[in-house]
């Protein structure tokens, strides 16, 4: 008879047991999730409905009161916008879509952001100026450009005090700068050129004319991308395609493959810790040798000069050894444990081969996503393009600077002394306050959209778990079952889970923003202190996200409310801790392991067939564009959107692993064998645990031949 196999930590778990609660007991009319069953944490949708509301107000003040012109075109020092004619019949530049500056001297910091002009007057012209002003010697004189187009000199700094040839970046025009030039690099003031109490030199020109084009030149770069995107967005689709296939593939292949990979991905760390070990010493002991004993350690910020030293070697010689040490215990003592997290993985892919439509479903939440972030953003920018122009007040004769407060520039359209140019859009603090809750309405909509998606999966793979003889009792479509429990019992459940991650995630923002603020002042110590709060934010964020994940795989179950569900979720991985945290690493391990090869295998071959590699090998198919600007631009897309494709495969495939998990765990406390209470776990996963259901004996009838 077979000596039941008994794993080490068995009075480990009974001692957990007591602590986390008692076990679930057997229930003979226990078969997966439950049909009968109740909505759960309706206040929680209620409240997600209200703040839905409260977002439909604050876009209806967004759409009311955003200008897209704002942001789309230049504004002059006036206030006005460049190509656009003003509101309460104000004047119409629909004509004059250019934006010349007086003293481009003056463009020669940030300031020069699309939303915050240099401070120097501007004002909009049909056509950026192609001559210099004062007119030299053979040219015909040219009126100067104006505010206003009043040309009365008599106003100091009512006209540019000189104007030279200038091409259009972004709507603005520049000194040097031409289509497609770059950043100027050869700007001249020819001979015969003066400007009568100016200071004028072509370094003053040249500096504000690149921080100028710094800024501006973007958007010329902008284009070309663009380009590059229609001349090469068919091939980013075959990328993105052969991304999905191939992951399909590995997800289905993995029933075969994952003992093999986890135990050579193993036996690979092993060598390589051994080797590094060996390294170490080796160079430890050549340079002791060499150089003697060492003399005292001495700082040095040349990180170079510490790859000499014997201290250096010595120390990564003891960490690789005492990490290679702990892998072998690991290894050693936790094998079955390994064995059993390979057996749910290569059960995970039956159930994912079992129910196609998994792999097709992370299109769903990618789609909301998608619509989540999309609205987020097109408020976004509303809000940035509400609100009063402000101006910064200056001198008109030597366009300095006179106050740092905020000026209105219709009150100093007519003072011949001082002017207020356009500085930027002030929304008040009403739109700030739209603007967090719109950020908080991101949040928990994104973490609610993930919700949904796990608690549909989990309600198809427990559904898989729980039913015997899958081949003839499974349901024809479990994932369409799972998502309608989930969309009619459960959506309060989800809000509750999404909003605590939510909050949590707000407040790191808001530490961030803090953060930033301070970036500038000498409060060393108070950032310092921010930094360990964000920190301690982000690992209560991930054991929140945990919990909620293994909370909904409950709900998809039981349909219990969420604070139920993740107590018992709880109690049921601490009473199996050693279980989860191996598995949790292997499945790490794994998914990491598939996504490098993916990712990698289709990004070496993007940049050979980007580099044209392929041209003389198949040129009827893997011909690359005879025009590109950036190779960068069709590589890092595909790279890019092959890792996120990727990921959400994997995401079900890791979904699939969590929650036969779960269903394996309390298939272990519910059930023991017995014909009265048979285990639903494979026959793989009973024979690396030792157990075995037991089989009805049959009597035997006598021959014939024995009569």
């Amino acid at each position: 008879m077979a000596k039941k196999r008994i794993e080490p930590d068995d009075d480990q778990q009974v001692a957990d047991q007591k602590r986390y609660g008692k076990p679930k007991n057997f229930d003979p009319d226990f078969r997966g999730p439950l049909k009968n069953r109740s909505c759960t944490d309706i206040v929680c949708l209620l409240l997600l409905i209200a703040f839905l509301a409260g977002w439909g107000v604050i876009s209806y003040f967004a759409f009311a009161n955003g200008n897209w012109d704002r942001l789309i075109y230049p504004t002059d020092s006036r206030g006005n916008i460049c190509g656009r004619k003003a509101p309460n019949n104000g004047p119409d530049y629909t004509n004059k879509t250019f934006l010349v500056y007086f003293d481009i001297t003056k463009c020669l910091g940030p300031q020069t952001l699309l939303l915050q002009g240099c401070k120097t007057p501007a004002v909009c012209v049909e056509r950026c100026p192609d001559y210099y002003w004062p007119a030299l010697n053979g040219q015909n004189p040219t009126s100067p450009i104006c505010l206003d187009g009043k040309n009365d000199s008599t106003i100091p700094g009512n006209c540019m005090p000189y104007v030279i040839p200038s091409g259009s970046v972004a709507g603005r025009c520049v000194p040097g700068m031409g289509a497609g030039t770059g950043l100027p690099q050869n700007i001249t003031i020819p001979d015969g050129f003066a400007v009568p109490g100016v200071s004028l030199s072509v370094g003053q020109i040249q500096n504000g004319s690149k921080a100028l084009g710094k800024y501006l030149n973007a958007r010329e770069i902008t284009e070309k991308i663009f380009q590059d995107f229609r001349a090469t967005w068919w091939m980013i689709l075959v990328g993105f395609l052969a991304a999905m296939i191939i992951s399909f593939i590995w997800i289905v292949i993995m029933r075969w493959v994952a003992g093999p990979m986890v135990w050579l991905g193993l036996l690979s760390v092993i060598g390589v810790l051994g080797y590094g070990t060996y390294y170490c010493f080796i160079t430890w002991h050549g340079l002791r040798q060499k150089n003697g004993v060492e003399e005292s350690f001495e700082f040095s910020w040349d990180a170079e000069s510490y790859l000499t030293r014997q201290g250096t070697w010595l120390a990564f010689g003891i960490i690789a050894a005492v990490v290679l040490g702990i892998v072998l215990l690991i290894t050693l003592f936790l094998r079955n444990r390994i064995r059993l997290a390979i057996a749910l993985l290569q059960e995970a892919s039956k159930g994912v081969s079992s129910m196609m439509f998994t792999l097709l479903w992370p299109v769903v939440p990618f789609v909301l996503q998608v619509v989540v972030f999309s609205f987020w953003g097109l408020l976004a920018v509303l809000f940035s393009s509400a609100g009063k122009s402000d101006g910064v007040l200056i001198d008109r004769a030597n366009g300095t600077q006179l106050s740092n407060q905020p000026c209105i520039i219709a009150d100093f359209q007519n003072d011949t002394t001082r002017d207020c140019v356009f500085s930027s859009y002030q929304s008040g603090n009403m739109y700030t306050y739209f603007h967090l809750y719109n950020i908080f309405g991101l949040f928990w909509l994104g973490f609610f959209v993930v919700g949904l998606s796990e608690v549909s999966l989990a309600g198809a793979f427990a559904t898989f778990y729980w039913t015997r003889e899958k081949a003839k009792n499974m349901p024809m479509f479990p994932l369409a079952g799972s998502v309608g429990r989930c969309f009619r019992y459960h959506l309060g459940s989800v809000a509750f889970g999404s909003l605590i991650i939510a909050i949590v995630r707000f407040v790191r923002y808001l530490l961030e923003q803090l953060d930033k603020k301070l970036k500038q002042s000498q409060l060393g110590f108070a950032r310092f202190l921010l930094k360990c709060c964000a920190c301690c934010l982000w690992c209560l964020e991930s054991f929140l996200k945990f919990i909620n994940r293994n909370a909904y795989i409950m709900i998809a179950i039981y349909g219990k409310n969420f604070c139920r569900s993740a107590k018992d979720a709880f109690s049921l991985l601490m009473r199996n801790i050693i279980r989860v945290v191996v598995l949790d690493k292997v499945t790490d391990f794994l998914l990491f392991l598939g996504k490098m090869v993916i990712v990698s295998a289709i990004g070496i071959f993007a940049v050979h067939f980007f580099d044209g590699a392929f041209d003389n090998i198949f040129p009827e198919f893997l011909q690359r564009p005879s025009q590109m600007n950036y190779i960068a631009v069709p590589l890092i897309t595909v790279i890019i959107g092959s890792y996120f494709i990727t990921s959400a495969f994997f995401g079900v495939y890791a979904m699939a692993v969590d929650t036969l998990f779960l269903c394996f765990l309390e298939d272990l406390e519910r059930n023991d064998g017995t014909l009265a209470k048979p285990y639903f776990m494979s026959k793989n996963l009973m024979r690396i645990l030792g157990k075995k259901n037991k089989k009805e004996k049959t009597p035997k009838i006598a021959s014939t031949e024995s009569l």
